[in-house]
């Protein structure tokens, strides 16, 4: 009889352990990253830009990497997923950075970075048209496009859980 009660006494101080750490045993999904799309044009003739290779970086409690190209319409999306976990942690939730990196020949790299303070968020940024400048451009030249324009998405359309 007294080994019956060493297991649930084991299972009653990790648990204790954890509650007090704001962990709670309490299966669920987490998001890792919503659906992220939108399509690629050119800032020079508004044409779209395809085979430009495309990466997704999410970095929170954990890091994730994601690569693809976009099609004949310049269009790319990335799936929405999520992570299962077995604990929760009741404080509050890591930071999350998104970053879109993209290249392709011809074009100058383009960078997107969304940080949100409260976990990865569950809805899609609005991303649309994602101008990429000539590789030809002067800075002066792309300075003024950028600066007439968001980077990528306004960051406060880009909401947490």
């Amino acid at each position: 009889m007294n080994r019956h009660l060493r297991y649930p006494t084991r299972w009653s101080c990790l648990l204790a352990v954890l509650a007090l750490q704001g962990c709670v045993l309490a299966p669920h999904a987490t998001p890792i990253n919503p659906a992220i799309g939108g399509r690629l044009v050119s800032a020079e003739s508004g044409q779209p830009v395809q085979g430009a290779a495309l990466v997704l970086e999410v970095a929170s409690d954990r890091s994730h990497s994601y690569e693809l190209r976009s099609d004949s319409q310049g269009r790319f999306a990335f799936a929405a997923r999520d992570d299962w976990r077995l604990f929760t942690v009741l404080a509050d939730a890591p930071m999350c950075i998104v970053a879109l990196t993209v290249e392709a020949q011809g074009y100058q790299p383009r960078h997107c970075v969304w940080m949100s303070r409260n976990g990865c968020p569950t809805q899609t940024p609005p991303i649309g048209d994602l101008k990429l400048i000539p590789a030809q451009w002067n800075d002066h030249r792309a300075d003024a496009l950028l600066a007439n324009a968001s980077d990528c998405v306004d960051p406060a359309t880009w909401t947490s859980r």
